[in-house]
């Protein structure tokens, strides 16, 4: 059963029109619900959008103003970890491996991508750099496409005990001003080679883990994605059905 535990407002610096109380509802989760003595009417808000926002509200100032917000002592490292893994999840299926066409969305950047670096490896580069600007909604589905951070399992409600050890984090491989780059090196006598770097730090193309310093050629980069450059078009992947299975 749900036990309430009245937190008083001074414990947590909120202002004395506030009562917080801790519901637990399950070892694996924390709803906490914030009850407003100060308005007449009750906020139709439920306790795990509540619990959500109190957690981004604490982990919004922490990276921003590099403050302990009062929110944060709402939370312990356990819960924190917790709540990551219900962000995680959300990502997963929506976004990342938890269902195929999530990651057809990035077909047309992922084409566009290969085809400036075919470009630059045939003929003298006349644009060194290429820029494009995006969103994490952008990113993680690109990512995905490529088989970054996938991990043998998938990600669900049930087994949060077994995935402390994931590769899929949201937090680590989307923070803030996060980047993927692809640097293309001609290293002379035909020797190209390509190298990723998520957020400034090289990373290794999966399945091409054995190639040196994470600088495989770029020929074996793309007889590794050759389903992917002879196919992945986005106006096929993501065509609305004109009869839909019933």
């Amino acid at each position: 059963e749900a036990r309430n535990e009245p937190v008083g407002a001074s414990e947590v610096g909120f202002s004395k029109c506030f009562q917080v109380y801790f519901v637990r509802m399950s070892p694996l989760f924390l709803i906490i619900a914030v009850c407003t003595t100060c308005l007449t009417k009750p906020l139709n808000i439920s306790p795990a959008d509540m619990a959500e926002a109190a957690f981004y509200l604490c982990a919004y100032e922490f990276a921003i103003k590099a403050v302990n917000s009062p929110w944060c002592q709402l939370f312990d490292e356990d819960d924190a970890k917790i709540m990551e893994y219900e962000a995680d999840l959300r990502e997963f299926w929506k976004r990342g491996y938890g269902h195929d066409i999530n990651s057809k969305s990035s077909c047309i950047l992922f084409h566009d991508a290969f085809s400036r670096l075919d470009k630059a490896a045939r003929q003298p580069v006349t644009e060194p750099v290429t820029v494009q600007i995006g969103h994490a909604d952008t990113l993680l589905p690109l990512l995905t496409l490529l088989g970054f951070f996938n991990d043998s399992d998938a990600l669900t409600s049930t087994n949060y005990a077994t995935q402390t050890q994931r590769s899929f984090r949201t937090s680590h491989m989307m923070p803030y001003a996060a980047n993927l780059l692809f640097v293309l090196y001609d290293c002379g006598g035909g020797d190209l080679r390509l190298q990723p770097l998520l957020n400034e730090k090289p990373v290794t193309f999966p399945g091409l883990d054995d190639q040196q310093n994470s600088m495989p050629l770029y020929q074996d980069v793309r007889n590794h994605y050759r389903h992917l450059l002879s196919g992945c078009d986005f106006e096929t992947e993501c065509r609305l059905l004109k009869h839909p299975a019933v």
